[in-house]
């Protein structure tokens, strides 16, 4: 399992929060800004993980989650948006996110996910 994730967000300012606590824990998180960076940054090793902004404009959840699968392979995904979209974030689960947060949770929750999905093999 890869100690590098990748983050698909077009949301610079949160982007350095995830990345900054990541590199906090000795980690490193990959950022793309669209479906195409992040399955190119998914291909070769896999990632240990891929965290999806449902914020990404003018984007299908389950085209973006399929598109993701394709070039990581069965890797843990989770996605994180806004908790007043409640359908985008029910499409997210329809889709076959491993787990689907509200922003506030994802962020409250950041170094765990990290750790629980990314640190593994220090264990």
């Amino acid at each position: 399992m890869s100690q590098r994730a990748v983050l698909l967000t077009s949301d610079l300012i949160f982007s350095t929060k995830v990345t900054g606590t990541a590199r906090a824990l000795g980690l490193e998180i990959a950022v793309a800004a669209n479906v195409e960076q992040a399955a190119e940054l998914c291909c070769g090793e896999p990632p240990g993980c891929v965290f999806i902004d449902l914020g990404i404009p003018d984007q299908e959840i389950s085209s973006v989650v399929s598109r993701l699968r394709s070039a990581a392979g069965a890797v843990p995904t989770v996605a994180y948006g806004s908790h007043v979209y409640k359908a985008r974030l029910d499409q997210a689960r329809a889709a076959g996110c491993d787990e689907v947060l509200p922003r506030g949770k994802f962020s409250a929750e950041l170094p765990d996910l990290l750790r629980r999905y990314l640190m593994i093999l220090r264990s």
